[in-house]
């Protein structure tokens, strides 16, 4: 079974999201913080990663929190963890090019995309 991950700060989303993946077989993780999801990866190990930008908590960035970007960078930046899919759904649709050159897989932005749209991303990773 395919674990994802999902990092997101509201409720809504998460369960959309997760009632979805239900269709895979996934098993979901849901977290509504940065450090929670780096926690969660060192114990669940998932297969895929959905990430939010805009996340609540304390943290390592430079404003006292680590919001989504800064948790990519972490992840890629570690050879263990470099290599697992990240499906950034945000709605800050300017910073595509950021995300990108960080290393995110997939970018989305919610207000633009549909479900299917969402299961069909998702499909790549989760077959």
């Amino acid at each position: 079974m395919k674990r994802v991950l999902i990092v997101e700060d509201d409720e809504n989303f998460q369960k959309m999201y997760a009632t979805q993946l239900e269709k895979f077989s996934a098993e979901v993780i849901p977290v509504m913080t940065a450090q929670d999801a780096l926690a969660s990866i060192r114990s669940k190990k998932p297969d895929v990663i959905v990430l939010d930008i805009m996340l609540p908590g304390k943290g390592n960035g430079s404003t006292g929190k680590m919001n989504g970007f800064d948790f990519l960078e972490q992840i890629k930046k570690n050879p263990e963890t470099a290599s697992i899919p990240v499906v950034m759904m945000t709605n800050l649709d300017t910073e595509e090019k950021v995300a990108r050159d960080i290393g995110v897989n997939d970018y989305l932005v919610k207000a633009n995309t549909t479900m299917q749209s969402f299961l069909d991303v998702m499909k790549k990773y989760l077959g």
